[in-house]
């Protein structure tokens, strides 16, 4: 009988941290309007990869140490900010760059909790270095997303693409506009 007893309130208590909302100060649990959004990291992990939960359950894993996530965009509810859409960046442990031998890459990716369930992008990236956001613009129907190299993306319908050209990004076309 005491055993159950245990059970039942271990059980209770797991259940609870895992539906308890996110400390305003922790870089690996936040608040989203669909609940709450955790990373386990690859070291955390028993298989390596680090992993999303929404409300404990995956949805994205990736081969990498840790993920970032951030440049969101939100809305307040009761004093508190809720994410609803965020990029979410890490250096991949795979090849993603075909013509580099062994080389790695900063994936960057969509998460979008707007239509009421997660959706996660394509990946995009610099094919030629690592790439590093600097700037997002966020709008209702869809984003711009910058990378340090001026390679524009955009967001729309779960799908990035790349806007801008490679000349554009070279300065060819500079003396043109």
């Amino acid at each position: 009988m005491k055993i159950n007893v245990l059970i039942s309130l271990a059980l209770f208590f797991l259940t609870s941290a895992e539906a308890a909302e996110c400390s305003h100060n922790s870089i690996r649990c936040m608040n989203t309007i669909l609940g709450t959004l955790k990373q386990t990291t690859g070291v955390e992990s028993k298989d390596g990869y680090s992993h999303l939960t929404l409300n404990g359950k995956e949805i994205y894993k990736a081969n990498t140490s840790y993920i970032v996530i951030g440049n969101d965009d939100g809305v307040f509810n009761k004093k508190k900010y809720l994410i609803t859409k965020s990029i979410l960046s890490y250096t991949s442990e795979e090849k993603c760059i075909p013509d580099t031998t062994g080389g790695h890459c900063a994936m960057n990716l969509v998460l979008d909790l707007t239509s009421g369930k997660p959706v996660i992008s394509n990946p995009f990236f610099s094919g030629w270095s690592d790439s590093t956001i600097t700037w997002v613009s966020w709008g209702k129907a869809n984003a711009i997303i910058v990378i340090d190299n001026n390679l524009r993306f955009k967001y729309a319908n779960g799908h990035v693409e790349k806007v801008t050209k490679e000349k554009d990004v070279a300065g060819e076309n500079d003396a043109k506009k």
